[in-house]
């Protein structure tokens, strides 16, 4: 695997809400940035396989993990403990945050 190396503040986040980058695949981590838009958000959900490394890239929001509610800036790191119910909302504007994680095995038909 060849190194990657993105300017993030480079990236073309003019579409909508979701992933406008996302590391190739095929390495031990899963990296994406994330963008947005003023008051939207990724609602509560529980992540029960991976701990997830949240780093704030630009604007302002807040992750709540298990209905605490933690600031999200550039510079601010949040780490979400797998098992955890967590939800991220953009506050005041755009919101732009890159989430980190061990790569996680593919889904599989018939196995629990």
């Amino acid at each position: 695997m060849e190194p990657v190396i993105v300017a993030l503040d480079r990236v073309d986040r003019s579409g909508g809400a979701g992933a406008v980058w996302s590391l190739p695949h095929g390495g031990d981590l899963d990296a994406n940035l994330v963008r947005l838009g003023p008051g939207e958000g990724i609602g509560a959900h529980v992540n029960s396989e991976v701990d997830v490394l949240v780093v704030g890239v630009g604007g302002s929001g807040t992750v709540d993990i298990d209905g605490a509610t933690h600031e999200l800036r550039p510079s601010v790191v949040v780490l979400v403990p797998k098992a955890t119910s967590r939800s991220i909302t953009a506050v005041g504007g755009e919101l732009l945050y890159l989430s980190v994680h061990r790569a996680r095995g593919g889904l599989q038909i018939g196995t629990r």
